[in-house]
């Protein structure tokens, strides 16, 4: 009898145990859930515009640039901000400009009239840029209810500023040094063509 008691306890025991996990399980997992992170990763392409070129890249100018802001106010306090990074300008000639008219052959000798240079790419290289701010509690308050945002308005500087920069320190070459550089290398197609090459 005592037997028969004890397998009748173990059994509900078991019953018990088993209705409990059942009913505790889905209470485990939510609260599991919440201690979890929901990752989602999404590959998004979007082709924008294809379109063949044919440029004449005459020079690539890469520089370190600093773009700075510094404001004062007597109640506020300072506004000081930098933005630096290298900066990668590819100047050149378009090449899609020339016309018929481009090339005339005068005497034995093929001169090609070039389009002006320009610039072809500015590139930003983004691994380079570091922003340092320094500004009082109040001024980083009032900045943040007008909607001003220091690290766009630098970068908004940068590119004009960059280009400025690379005209004053005389790294942009002018027409007269590019015809030059293209004219000392038109032996090479002189030799293979049996005519002469000249840009002008």
């Amino acid at each position: 009898m005592k037997t028969v008691k004890t397998t009748l306890i173990v059994v509900i025991a078991l019953c018990i145990g088993g209705v409990g996990t059942y009913i505790a399980l889905p209470l485990l997992k939510s609260l599991r859930a919440v201690f979890e992170w929901e990752r989602v990763e999404k590959q998004t392409l979007t082709l924008l515009q294809s379109e063949a070129m044919a440029f004449l890249v005459t020079d690539r100018i890469a520089s370190q640039i600093v773009v700075s802001v510094s404001e004062s106010n007597i109640l506020l306090g300072q506004r000081e901000g930098y933005l630096i990074g290298t900066a990668r300008l590819y100047y050149g000639i378009d090449m899609q400009a020339l016309t018929k008219d481009s090339i005339q052959l005068h005497d034995h000798q093929i001169v090609v009239t070039l389009p002006p240079a320009k610039e072809l790419d500015f590139a930003v290289d983004l691994e380079s840029l570091q922003f340092i701010a320094k500004m009082s509690g109040t001024v980083a308050l009032v900045d943040w209810l007008k909607g001003k945002d220091m690290y766009a308005e630098l970068r908004a500087q940068f590119k004009p500023k960059a280009i400025e920069y690379m005209k004053k320190n005389g790294m942009i070459p002018d027409r007269q040094k590019i015809l030059g550089r293209l004219n000392s290398m038109s032996l090479v197609l002189t030799e293979n063509i049996g005519l002469k090459f000249a840009f002008e």
